[in-house]
């Protein structure tokens, strides 16, 4: 099993998901100023919210994949010495 962090389509996704949250903050901030629109605004509180959450998530299971791979990569190391 290899470490999400290694993979670019983790990195990717966790990178759209940052850009996501920044993007929905900024609507936030500015959908009522600037678009006299407070639809606007409360969608870019949601996404930036939604966003964050699923951020964390995919951090959480590529934190839960890193630690089972060194997990398994360690009790290899183990059992190698066992045999000797």
């Amino acid at each position: 099993m290899t470490d999400p962090h290694d993979e670019p389509i983790y990195r990717a996704i966790l990178a759209v998901l940052v850009g996501s949250v920044l993007a929905g903050a900024v609507l936030a901030l500015t959908g009522e100023p600037l678009f006299d629109s407070r639809p606007l605004a409360n969608v870019g509180v949601g996404m930036a919210v939604l966003c964050f959450l699923l951020y964390w998530v995919f951090r959480f299971i590529g934190r839960r994949a890193a630690r089972r791979r060194d997990a398994e990569r360690h009790d290899g190391e183990r059992h190698g010495r066992e045999r000797r």
